[in-house]
């Protein structure tokens, strides 16, 4: 009995490896969905849409043409949206005056 359980966890441990590998398989393909895209990206597919249709910071598709439908999107345009979005990580420098402070008005 003990056999059959540990066969049972090595089947499980495969089945677990096969998910693994078949899932980077299809986030290495050309084009990805938006859920695929936002899963390698690491946002919410709500947020990742929000900055791609709305904020049009990420390049995308429509294979339907049409103002609502299917999204897709290259994987060479999420790595650059990645390393653009890491080099932009810099606090800005401040544009404008200081604030006087209150002790300073009187």
């Amino acid at each position: 009995m003990d056999i059959e359980n540990r066969l049972a966890g090595i089947e499980e441990t495969q089945n677990k490896i096969l998910n693994l590998l078949t899932k980077n398989a299809s986030l290495l393909a050309s084009n990805m969905t938006l859920k695929e895209a936002a899963d390698y990206v690491g946002f919410s597919p709500d947020h990742f849409r929000r900055l791609a249709v709305e904020q049009h910071l990420i390049p995308f598709s429509r294979p339907s043409k049409q103002q609502k439908g299917k999204l897709l999107f290259r994987k060479s345009d999420l790595d650059s949206f990645l390393e653009s979005s890491q080099r932009s990580e810099t606090p800005a420098k401040r544009v404008g005056r200081k604030r006087m402070s209150p002790k300073n008005i009187l």
